[in-house]
């Protein structure tokens, strides 16, 4: 199938040992290479974002453009690295804006250069039109990548104003986790004939273990989140406010296991800068809010530990979804208080109905 690429795309992606591609990728490229709308439906980290970065940075020439939108600037950036790395000898010219960064540094690159693949969340790309920093007549390509988490983050009348904006000839993907019939009727509004391409596959299939433990005070917490800490290796632990993640960073430090937090009101060079460590293996925990449960892709996340249940069941699939990636195994540890297990109820409830299938 990468027989179907460009050279200078295939001798990129050999070296980053890509041997054949995923099933989505496989599904996918054929048809978007010949210019078709597409639905794709896959689980998260089963290669979606070379599906689609693949077919559009093989097929855009000179003076087109390309609009990606995702909901966090966490999953732009991971976009904008895959694409860099995809087209490293393309010489196409890559950015991701979002906030957390200052407008003016965006200002500065889009004044100062054409940008041939735009990355951003809709709120500062929307932004950048408003300021007339960012045309849109020659986008040719637009994505919307997690676009089920989009509509759930209340981005759709940002999605409207960028896709009213855009030419009437472009090719549109449409890349989600699940297709709900909000999700669809979007789809309907914005693409014509599509080809909707959905890929279950045992290969990629997340094999996470579950685990509840029940504890039955805070400070129980506490110790049963240390001790299964000290026997793994590289792990993500989640709680519910930033408040949280901080004592917990701060806690685990105090114990002697290396810990950062990321949240909502770290600065975005320092996020970037956490991230880095933990992918490195700096660090063997990384203690987040749910800003980072959404588009997050890390390797190897040995388990992820619920230190608090979420309220909504959709937010503890994708949170276990960081772990099990690509058809890796993974754990899921649920630490249950009291007053937590209505919650895992709830949680266990949405599970039997089937839903999970399509969500993680």
């Amino acid at each position: 199938m990468f027989s179907l690429l460009r050279e200078e795309i295939r001798k990129a992606l050999e070296e980053l040992n890509y041997e054949k591609p995923t099933p989505v990728q496989e599904k996918t490229i054929p048809v978007a290479l010949e210019g078709k709308d597409c639905l794709i439906q896959a689980r998260t980290g089963t290669g979606k974002t070379g599906a689609f970065g693949l077919s559009i940075l093989n097929n855009l020439s000179r003076g087109e453009r390309a609009l990606i939108l995702a909901p966090t600037r966490e999953l732009a950036l991971q976009i904008r690295d895959n694409l860099r790395d995809y087209g490293k000898y393309l010489r196409k010219r890559i950015y991701a804006f979002y906030g957390g960064m200052k407008v003016f540094s965006n200002l500065k690159v889009l004044s100062s250069q054409e940008v041939d693949v735009v990355i951003g969340t809709p709120g500062r790309i929307r932004d950048l039109i408003e300021r007339q920093a960012l045309r849109l007549d020659n986008v040719r390509y637009f994505v919307l990548d997690e676009v089920d988490v989009m509509l759930d983050m209340n981005f759709k009348e940002d999605i409207d104003f960028i896709y009213s904006r855009l030419p009437e000839e472009k090719q549109v993907f449409f890349v989600s986790a699940t297709f709900p019939p909000e999700v669809v009727e979007l789809s309907e509004e914005y693409t014509k004939d599509a080809e909707f391409i959905k890929v279950e596959t045992k290969e990629l299939e997340p094999k996470i273990e579950e685990k509840v433990l029940k504890v039955f005070s805070h400070e129980e917490k506490l110790d049963n989140l240390v001790e299964v800490l000290k026997r793994l290796d590289k792990v993500i632990v989640f709680v519910n406010r930033k408040r949280d993640a901080k004592f917990l960073e701060e806690y685990l430090r105090n114990m002697r296991i290396s810990a950062n937090a990321i949240h909502g009101d770290l600065p975005q060079r320092r996020r970037e800068e956490v991230l880095k460590r933990f992918r490195e293996g700096r660090i063997k925990v990384l203690v987040a809010t749910d800003v980072a449960s959404r588009g997050l892709d890390i390797r190897e996340v040995e388990a992820v530990i619920n230190f608090h249940l979420p309220e909504d069941p959709k937010v503890y699939l994708h949170r276990i979804g960081r772990t099990g990636r690509m058809g890796r195994s993974g754990i899921a540890l649920n630490l249950v208080s009291p007053e937590e297990r209505r919650n895992y109820e709830r949680i266990k409830r949405f599970r039997r109905n089937g839903r999970n299938n399509k969500s993680i």
